[in-house]
């Protein structure tokens, strides 16, 4: 059963949440919130796993109430809840470790669907902002200058499925070797330590 902490400072909408989620058989809301303050109290009174955060509200605004969450409860995951599809937002809610980002007028499926997978490990996005995080993610790997190819993208993402190196060459109609070289290359360009420090770095920069 996973454990919803719901917060926002409009009524109406905060009332439609719980409304949905609460009869969705696997989830649970244990609490609701109108401002930060709040739900940092919340969370020391309450078992949360998933605290779906509003952006703007008062007392202490989503940013600074993500920042302090993650902080102070790492084993909480933090989804951001706006109305704006502002890169800037995204931005600022990802560098405080929010997992994800729903926008309030995305249907129940998508919002269903976002807590279940950020539950399992995996980022969210609303699909009306994904253009955007791909952007993101394209300007800060050239920064970083470690962009990696489309080839390489596709062998990461088989890496995160588990795959080896001759599972991945018969996929991908490529020899051992290469698909080998692509593995050890990845593993070089990203700095990565070993397979699952791979795949962590391949989540956090929007490759998988």
């Amino acid at each position: 059963m996973t454990r919803l902490l719901l917060a926002d400072d409009h009524q109406i909408l905060l009332d439609g949440f719980v409304a949905i989620l609460q009869g969705v058989d696997d989830m649970q809301v244990v609490a609701t919130a109108s401002d930060g303050k709040r739900v940092l109290d919340l969370l020391d009174e309450h078992e949360v796993d998933v605290v779906l955060l509003d952006i703007n509200m008062p007392e202490m605004n989503g940013v600074e109430t993500c920042k302090k969450i993650t902080k102070k409860y790492p084993d909480v995951k933090v989804i951001a809840l706006s109305m704006h599809k502002r890169p800037s937002f995204i931005k600022r809610m990802m560098q405080y470790g929010a997992m994800g980002y729903i926008l309030k007028d995305d249907d129940a499926t998508e919002i269903i669907k976002g807590i279940r997978r950020v539950m399992r490990g995996e980022k969210h996005f609303s699909l009306r902002v994904q253009d955007l995080v791909l952007e993101m993610n394209l300007e800060k790997r050239k920064s970083e200058g470690t962009e990696i190819s489309e080839r390489e993208v596709e062998v990461l993402r088989l890496i995160s499925q588990g795959l080896t190196n001759q599972e991945i060459a018969e996929k991908l109609f490529l020899s051992f070797h290469t698909a080998d070289s692509h593995r050890r290359n990845l593993v070089e360009k990203l700095g990565a330590k070993n397979t699952a420090d791979l795949v962590r770095i391949g989540l956090e920069r929007g490759y998988i």
